[in-house]
């Protein structure tokens, strides 16, 4: 008798779900891991000190659920969101990462749509994003989309390479096979600019995480825009243009404001849109400092580019002074053009925007 069985296994996915004061909706984050078709992951609840009692409230809820593959890490002080992201990378051990928020939530096929994507005979990718439903604090459906996801909406897109998952592998591991009507777009690292949904519809390369979270980020908050921008620059993003998760606009998140959905981009906090020049100028600090081998992988070219794309985003981090060889390599006009814009600036006590 043949042995039909794989040459090998398939891989753990560790789940990190983050909660701050969200009690209310923590309980539905952690059973909509449960109900996940894929069964091969380890999942690490984060508590970052909360004040409502969540903690708490979780320990009840592991004790009743009783399943080994679920557990508690409640941090002794409040850290922000990356730094609860470090502890529960920190924690786990799979090739494989994804960070849910616990005020959101996974529709079943989530972890096996997304492993299958990576898994595919095409391109090998740092990370994942689904597309999203947008709901509010009772659950209610808002939007069947999340409007910045860069998935084709009128046809292929230009910049991105089609990806068929599945094929050879889906049939020796049977697993890990996984069959939706909705394209999965490639992008590669030369793409810039904000291609994903938010957090809880990625899932990382543990290889592409690791030194980014490894990074002394100066930003504590927005660990979702850091780590898909600065992974994405190792090996590229893979976006499925398929809904997978429940984003939930309840008013108290971070970045979103708590007015009515009206359609369309979600709207953002007018603190949250100050806090984009710090997240900005972290990104160019790991550009820099991981400089050598991103143009090793990508060429000398890859380096100038992203960071002129980058300044023309976040124009507030222009007079870096940092970053005049690399906007300026072959335009010497430009050159004089920037260096005489920050004599004047410092003329006028602006000074530099980073240290």
């Amino acid at each position: 008798m043949n042995d039909k069985s794989p040459p090998f296994e398939l891989p753990c996915v560790a789940v990190v779900i983050t909660c701050y004061n969200y009690r209310a909706y923590v309980e539905q984050a952690i059973r909509s891991v449960l109900a996940q078709t894929y069964r091969n992951w380890d999942c690490v609840i984060v508590d970052d000190a909360s004040t409502d009692g969540s903690a708490d409230h979780i320990r009840e809820l592991l004790a009743a659920i009783d399943d080994p593959r679920l557990r508690l890490l409640a941090r002794p002080q409040n850290g922000g969101q990356i730094a609860g992201f470090r502890d529960g990378f920190a924690a786990t051990d799979a090739p494989f990462v994804v960070f849910l928020d616990s005020d959101d939530a996974w529709l079943p096929d989530f972890l096996l749509a997304h492993l299958s994507a990576h898994l595919n005979a095409t391109h090998s990718a740092a990370l994942s994003s689904s597309d999203v439903f947008l709901v509010d604090g009772r659950g209610t459906l808002l939007s069947g989309t999340f409007i910045p996801l860069r998935k084709p909406r009128s046809g292929p897109d230009g910049n991105g390479l089609a990806i068929v998952p599945g094929g050879q592998l889906a049939d020796m591991a049977s697993g890990i096979a996984y069959a939706s009507e909705h394209p999965v777009t490639y992008f590669a690292p030369a793409i810039t600019g904000w291609l994903w949904s938010p957090c809880s519809a990625i899932m990382y390369r543990r290889g592409a995480l690791e030194p980014v979270l490894s990074f002394p980020f100066k930003a504590n908050m927005g660990a979702d825009y850091l780590t898909a921008t600065c992974a994405h620059l190792a090996s590229g993003s893979l976006i499925l243009s398929e809904g997978l998760s429940l984003y939930r606009l309840h008013g108290s998140n971070m970045s979103s404001i708590g007015a009515a959905f009206t359609g369309g981009h979600v709207p953002q906090t007018p603190s949250y849109r100050a806090y984009r020049s710090i997240l900005a100028a972290d990104v160019v600090d790991y550009v820099l400092e991981n400089s050598a081998w991103l143009s090793d992988v990508h060429g000398r070219k890859f380096i100038p580019a992203f960071l002129r794309q980058h300044v023309r985003q976040f124009r507030e981090i222009a007079d870096d002074p940092r970053l005049m060889r690399y906007l300026t390599r072959g335009r010497p006009w430009q050159w004089l053009r920037m260096h005489i814009a920050q004599w004047l600036r410092r003329l006028g006590g602006r000074g530099s925007t980073r240290s």
